[in-house]
């Protein structure tokens, strides 16, 4: 009986001409796209150097500013005024100002008159540009001081030097860091939204019926409408671990085996959901409306795009709930650091007790009689 309800959603599946067209084109689409749009690296900043100093030294300060590559130089003035006006015509994003009497604070270790201002309509653009700007201007001292500087300064006593190290994202690639989210998301997405139209997509078409009078259990019902998006699933996530070594060339420095596990339990809890969701809804549009609004609330609420420590303690609560947040903490962990399933229990725990209760509700709301 298992064997045939297995080939009755294989052959469901393959029927319809678009599904298997969207498992293939929607990872590549994710995986060779999204990684160099969703960045959250910001180049090409527009900067407006006020120059007082006028000296040797403030120019190799600008010139180590926009050899970085991530600032353009619009104009160097003297009048203030006119750099403002730039920023407020939004023609420029930044503006650093070099006093008088800058280079001559460099050289003897006295405070130097330095300004940093920001065009902060664009908040993340705003503070990553001023952060970029401060380390152009970190590096210069440092520079120049390692460049025989007989500052008091430096001369004085020890200076506590600290660099931070990277060691997982040595570069700081953000597509390192969004390619296992990335996968994260297709998962999620196509074991979400294809059980969802599933039983609804039976239930339009009439074929309910035939299943609901034949002797086929509510839990094996389920778990045969399930089996075949594991092997969708997998087909997908093999795609684009394929990608993500023949392109970006990242491999997983974890084993694949985790990767397996946490996958399988991550099916469990949105195939379940999206079962659970059809068994509910009357029409497919109902189903992807409800299914849309709690797939866009894992992904907001799940530490891909921003981290769950800089949300607020109610909302970190609430995140505890949200199978995505285990599982792409699970995929990062195991595709950037190598952690094994043991350093990852609690992941596992929460996609396992998650999983069995929406498959639980999932085949307790199914009903064979109206």
């Amino acid at each position: 009986m298992w064997k045939y309800l297995i080939e009755k959603e294989f052959r469901q599946f393959f029927r319809d001409p678009m599904l298997p067209r969207i498992v293939i084109v929607f990872p590549l689409l994710m995986m060779l796209v999204f990684p160099f749009a969703a960045n959250m690296e910001v180049k090409n900043i527009n900067l407006v150097v006020v120059d007082n100093d006028r000296t040797d030294i403030s120019a190799e300060l600008i010139e180590k500013c926009t050899g970085s590559g991530y600032f353009r130089l619009k104009a160097v003035c003297s009048d203030p005024r006119e750099a403002q006006e730039m920023m407020d015509r939004n023609t420029v994003d930044a503006i650093l100002t070099i006093g008088q009497g800058f280079s001559l604070g460099i050289v003897t270790g006295e405070d130097f008159p330095v300004g940093i201002k920001v065009n902060t309509v664009n908040g993340t653009k705003g503070s990553i540009g001023s952060q970029y700007l401060s380390d152009c201007i970190m590096l210069f001292m440092k520079q120049f001081a390692g460049d025989g500087s007989s500052s008091p300064q430096t001369a004085s006593g020890p200076v506590i030097d600290t660099a931070p190290k990277y060691y997982y994202n040595p570069y700081m690639d953000y597509k390192v860091f969004m390619v296992p989210a990335l996968m994260v998301i297709a998962v999620t997405m196509v074991t979400g939204f294809f059980p969802a139209l599933n039983i609804v997509g039976e239930k339009e078409a009439g074929t309910i019926e035939q299943m609901n009078v034949s002797p086929v259990s509510k839990t094996a019902f389920i778990v045969c409408k399930m089996i075949p998006y594991w092997v969708i699933t997998f087909f997908m996530l093999g795609m684009c671990l394929l990608i993500a070594w023949l392109v970006f060339g990242y491999v997983c420095r974890g084993s694949l085996w985790g990767v397996v596990l946490f996958t399988v339990l991550h099916i469990m809890v949105t195939a379940g959901l999206g079962l659970l969701i059809s068994s509910y809804s009357e029409n497919a549009q109902q189903a992807m409306f409800i299914m849309m609004f709690f797939v866009l609330i894992f992904m907001l609420m799940s530490g891909v795009f921003t981290p769950v420590s800089s949300m607020p303690a109610w909302a970190r609560a609430i995140t505890y709930a949200n199978p995505l947040r285990y599982y792409a903490d699970a995929m990062r962990a195991i595709f950037l650091k190598g952690s094994s399933v043991a350093d990852l229990w609690y992941d596992a725990a929460g996609l396992l007790a998650i999983g069995v209760t929406v498959l639980f509700w999932a085949v307790r709301s199914y009903r064979k009689t109206s």
